[in-house]
């Protein structure tokens, strides 16, 4: 029992890489609920509005209804009586977004509009393209039902600047949508989290009690190695159901009264808890082996980093190529993203299926016992060459 206190009164003395961890794990928190109130927040209006300018050569009820139609969401101004390089210099400084020349003869369905603007395939161009064209399209389809140009002209504008009333049908009100997108980032990164919590935090206090003053002292003591590296190896699974418990009052509380608790609270503390067993084990067998400190760091930001990219921690499985997820379903962390995935559908694109939860359990336990006994033969090798 004394040298399971003595790991912890080594752990407080080596807790750099658990205070770097959490203060990364508050950040995450914190910005994802600033993310998730900005996505659901009541107001997500966008105000377009570009500078047109033009010439109307033809004076007829369509190119009316078109310049008419284009100042209700723009600052249109005509320009007919500038001179053609004037209004080249318009263009050119970007004093314009967009200048159209208007035939003679276009309300008649003759000649096309010209246009000029300072970057042919900007964003502004493609927007009052559409804009036009939609107006156009709407005018011809009423002249080819009967209308006259201007009544035709009239109804197009009509058409294309009424208002449509959207009302939004949702099941689960905004504040528990944005409880449900917290909670399942949160989720999503714990294994990233943990793995670094593991085998930077808790691993540095691993390495001290490797240290060769240490090991000296113990050849000393009835105590032996194996009894040490038991110890640790608890010391280290000890912590993990810590980090899980913590992580479980995040959620119960980030998401107390949200849809995605309410329905997956089994599966995410089933999930969390064998991605934390995979990950103590993953931690027991890194730190079996003698390394340093600054070493111990690089292996872990390695393996956290590099998982967490390929298995969809970071970037959203249904968003990686294919071939990146067949490399992925080899490694532990895939299958902990995928069962969280699962949990909510609206934003990671995968519905919850039982048959593949338990396969994502299975697996991931699978690789728990995997590095639980690479780490067992490690550590063995090693008491066996220092014996």
């Amino acid at each position: 029992m004394h040298l399971y206190k003595n790991f912890f009164r080594i752990l407080n003395r080596n807790k750099a890489g658990i205070v770097i961890y959490g203060v990364i794990m508050a950040i995450m928190i914190l910005a994802l609920i600033f993310v998730a109130k900005a996505s659901f927040s009541e107001s997500s209006e966008v105000d377009v509005n570009y500078t047109i300018t033009y010439v109307d050569n033809d004076d007829s009820a369509v190119s009316k209804g078109l310049i008419e139609y284009l100042s209700v969401n723009n600052t249109v101004e005509d320009l007919s009586d500038k001179s053609e390089r004037s209004i080249q210099d318009i263009v050119f400084f970007s004093l314009t977004s967009y200048h159209m020349t208007i035939p003679e003869g276009f309300g008649a369905g003759e000649g096309e509009i010209e246009y000029l603007t300072a970057y042919s395939s900007g964003a502004d161009t493609y927007y009052v393209d559409e804009e036009v064209n939609s107006y156009m399209t709407a005018e011809r389809n009423y002249e080819a039902l009967g209308y006259s140009s201007e009544e035709a002209s009239k109804k197009a504008l009509e058409l294309m600047t009424g208002e449509a009333s959207i009302e939004e049908v949702s099941s689960g009100e905004k504040g528990s949508r944005t409880m449900d997108f917290s909670v399942f980032y949160i989720n999503q990164f714990f294994s990233y989290l943990i793995i670094g919590f593991l085998c930077l935090g808790v691993g540095h206090t691993v390495i001290a009690n490797s240290d060769e003053k240490i090991n000296s002292r113990i050849e000393t003591s009835p105590v032996g190695k194996k009894k040490i590296s038991f110890v640790n190896t608890m010391g280290i699974f000890t912590f993990g159901v810590m980090i899980w418990a913590v992580f479980m009052i995040i959620n119960l509380v980030l998401g107390h009264g949200g849809t995605l608790l309410r329905d997956y609270w089994w599966v995410i503390a089933i999930n969390l808890f064998a991605t934390m067993m995979f990950s103590c084990s993953l931690a027991s067998l890194v730190t079996a082996f003698p390394m340093s400190a600054n070493v111990l760091s690089m292996v872990t930001n390695i393996i956290s980093l590099g998982m967490s990219f390929l298995c969809g921690a970071f970037v959203q499985q249904k968003y990686l190529g294919e071939g990146v997820l067949k490399i992925a379903q080899f490694l532990p962390m895939y299958w902990s993203v995928r069962a969280n995935n699962m949990t909510y559908s609206q934003e990671s694109g995968f519905d919850f299926d039982m048959g593949t939860f338990i396969m994502c359990i299975g697996v991931q336990i699978a690789f728990a016992i995997a590095f639980a006994v690479a780490a067992s033969f490690v550590k063995s090798s090693r008491l066996s060459k220092t014996a």
